[in-house]
């Protein structure tokens, strides 16, 4: 169960931060590079967040907030990438 709501929470992420900032069918531009570092460090937040979440007992929060650090985390990698 914490496997699915992980991985349904990364793709609902990096599906809607696609669509807000890179699709052209919300803005007509896309979002500047120097917001990669923005969800870099989102990403890196909601990561600590998880473990901490994991080390201070409450393991049944861990899973969404480690889907939002690999969505948010993930999709700022791959908007550096040169597609």
């Amino acid at each position: 169960m914490g496997a699915f709501r992980t991985a349904a929470a990364a793709v609902g992420v990096a599906v809607l931060l696609w669509l807000m900032l890179d699709s052209g069918l919300v803005n007509p531009e896309r979002a500047a590079p120097l917001v990669s570092l923005s969800l870099g460090g989102l990403g890196v937040l909601f990561g600590v967040g998880a473990w901490a979440m994991t080390v201070g007992g409450r393991r049944e929060r861990a899973p969404l907030l480690l889907g939002l650090a690999i969505g948010v985390g993930g999709y700022a990698v791959l908007r550096v990438l040169p597609f």
